[in-house]
């Protein structure tokens, strides 16, 4: 490689000019940072940086947490205070201003209960801590055969009371559904295909009455005539049929048409010269 040009009389090598860019390359990028728009990046920490993502995740998932939690509560059936629900969804671990937007949410939802602690002096949380969260069911407080039958009783119509709505607070009801069924106290409406109940109404056991086996035997052998035959064995007894008409002679009249009201005109006429000539177009 030869030499360079010499320059104020000294003579430099080409390695050693290379050497010295590159230092002087190496010192700017030590002792100067990139800027962005005039002003220096800095890289967040990578604690920072997880809880930033952990914040951001958690906001975004809102509304599954809170979906987790009435999970949660339902499956306990017992109050449970947020520590307890945050620990359980492991969200113990974020800033407190994510846990108390959390909190705000559990409160508006409605199926959950919230019922708010006693005030204490000596009480050490923060007001927004205490309280206890419940799940709310569809029938709050029928968990047994008494407050089922309480519920029941209290209906003021005679609708049907699904199965579905007992089973949300009460997953245990089959055995006691079962035996009210059989002590006539309340009547189940079962599905044809696996013979699950569906609905319930309430019953009085007074009012069932056991009918000799040996008469049903009779009452389902007996056989119907048909819909056909019936108008006529009936009027060979002397009665008559409530599919046959009171009056045939009025069976094939038909109702007089009725009359089509005219129409009012409601023409508006931009010159009155012209009325004369557009009333006697209307007469024809």
């Amino acid at each position: 490689m030869s030499p360079l040009k010499p320059t104020n009389g000294v003579k430099r090598s080409a390695s050693a000019s290379s050497t010295a860019s590159l230092s002087g390359k190496t010192g700017e990028q030590t002792t100067k940072r990139p800027k962005r728009d005039g002003i220096h990046s800095l890289t967040p920490t990578p604690a920072a940086a997880a809880a930033a993502a952990a914040s951001q995740d958690f906001g975004f998932h809102m509304s599954t947490h809170v979906t987790y939690a009435v999970d949660y509560l339902k499956a306990k059936r017992t109050p449970k205070t947020l520590q307890e629900i945050l620990d359980h969804l492991t969200l113990q671990h974020l800033a407190e201003k994510s846990q108390m937007g959390f909190m705000l949410y559990l409160k508006q939802q409605s199926r959950i209960l919230f019922k708010p602690a006693p005030k204490s002096k000596d009480q050490k949380l923060p007001a927004w801590r205490t309280g206890t969260y419940e799940f709310r069911a569809k029938l709050p407080g029928v968990n047994s055969k008494e407050t089922l039958l309480e519920y029941l009783q209290k209906k003021p119509d005679a609708s049907c009371t699904p199965i579905k709505d007992i089973k949300d607070g009460w997953p245990e009801f089959e055995p006691a559904v079962d035996q009210l069924e059989r002590e006539h106290r309340i009547l189940v409406q079962r599905t044809k295909k696996d013979n699950q109940p569906k609905n319930v109404w309430l019953d009085d056991p007074s009012l069932h009455h056991v009918v000799d086996p040996q008469f049903q035997g009779m009452w389902f052998h007996e056989k119907l005539p048909s819909t056909d035959d019936m108008p006529r064995l009936l009027n060979q007894l002397g009665q008559k049929a409530t599919s046959v008409p009171t009056n045939n002679a009025n069976r094939n009249l038909k109702a007089p048409p009725k009359k089509k009201k005219a129409r009012a005109s409601n023409k508006r006429l931009e010159n009155e010269h012209m009325r004369g000539i557009m009333e006697m177009f209307e007469k024809r």
